[in-house]
């Protein structure tokens, strides 16, 4: 068995963008798609909720919240778990893609982008993966707040803040562990289609450490670019919104128009923001899953893959 390359794993990424630039463009386009469904769908009615709280505080009066607006939130739960479920389904295909890529190169037809066992073993995997991380908070947080409540009642609440902090920061740990632990689930499963779990979790014995370290190299990556988009994004946001309010000195009273009609103002600006995101959301889709289809490769290399690879 092969050992992992920090450096080789984390750069896989970056080579992807540089090999597959019309894959990249084509992730970026369904994340930026599905965004812009989502807010579609979403809009008309956070507008016209925004908007009755904006004619109410403008008319100055001290009402509760209105009731057709706390309705139509109400409504839109369902909504909104529908479309977070059809998120958590694109992200696995998009997943199983990144991971095809590396693993598979020749099969590059439609952007690596398939509907099969893999993406559905791997949507359940997150599905289920998120009701076991809220009942495992659940269960593993009620005997903290237990500890905790003693230690109020018995005037020690230093001990139970103190208790509570060790607490959390040894299930963060945990779940870190847990993670880096179940790393190779959607690599092995889009190899031969069928659902790993225990393999997985097999497969990552004694390399911990080096899968922490991709994780930890990935988020300062992360840091990072975020840090320098969100710094051009806030500067050039800053100059439309004066552009559009008329000059600095209108700001205040820009955003007190209806809703709608500051939508409107910045329609131009959020198209053009959606453009730019396409290839940005695409690369940082790359950069961060296909290290761990590479990390795969490493450990436990096929003989299709490694004859590619030869």
């Amino acid at each position: 068995m092969a050992g992992i390359s920090i450096g080789e794993s984390v750069g896989e990424g970056f080579g992807l963008i540089a090999k597959r630039p019309v894959a990249i463009l084509a992730w970026g386009l369904a994340r930026v798609l599905l965004a812009a469904g989502v807010f579609a769908v979403m809009a008309p009615v956070y507008l016209s909720i925004f908007g009755a709280v904006a004619a109410q505080a403008a008319s100055g009066a001290a009402t509760p919240p209105n009731l057709a607006s706390l309705q139509a939130i109400q409504a839109m739960q369902g909504v909104n778990f529908l479309l977070s479920i059809v998120s958590l389904f694109l992200s696995s295909v998009l997943y199983c893609a990144v991971f095809r890529a590396v693993l598979f190169p020749e099969q590059s037809a439609f952007a690596y982008l398939r509907l099969g066992a893999a993406e559905l073993f791997y949507f359940l995997f997150f599905f289920c993966g998120l009701i076991a991380l809220a009942i495992g908070m659940v269960v593993l947080l009620i005997p903290v707040f237990i500890v905790v409540g003693i230690s109020a009642a018995a005037h020690a609440p230093a001990l139970g803040a103190l208790f509570m902090l060790a607490a959390l920061l040894g299930i963060f740990v945990l779940f870190i562990w847990v993670l880096c632990r179940l790393s190779m689930v959607g690599p092995m499963m889009v190899e031969d289609g069928k659902f790993h779990l225990l393999d997985a979790w097999a497969l990552t014995r004694g390399h911990v450490w080096s899968l922490f370290g991709i994780a930890i190299l990935l988020v300062v990556i992360l840091i990072a670019i975020e840090v320098v988009i969100g710094v051009v994004t806030l500067a050039l946001g800053f100059g439309w919104l004066t552009q559009a309010a008329g000059g600095a000195a209108n700001l205040r009273s820009f955003f007190l128009r209806p809703p709608a009609d500051i939508l409107s103002a910045l329609a131009p600006a959020l198209m053009i923001g959606a453009v730019f995101s396409v290839p940005i959301s695409g690369a940082l889709m790359a950069i961060l899953v296909a290290p761990w289809a590479r990390v795969y490769r490493d450990l436990r290399p096929s003989t299709d893959v490694a004859a590619t690879f030869a």
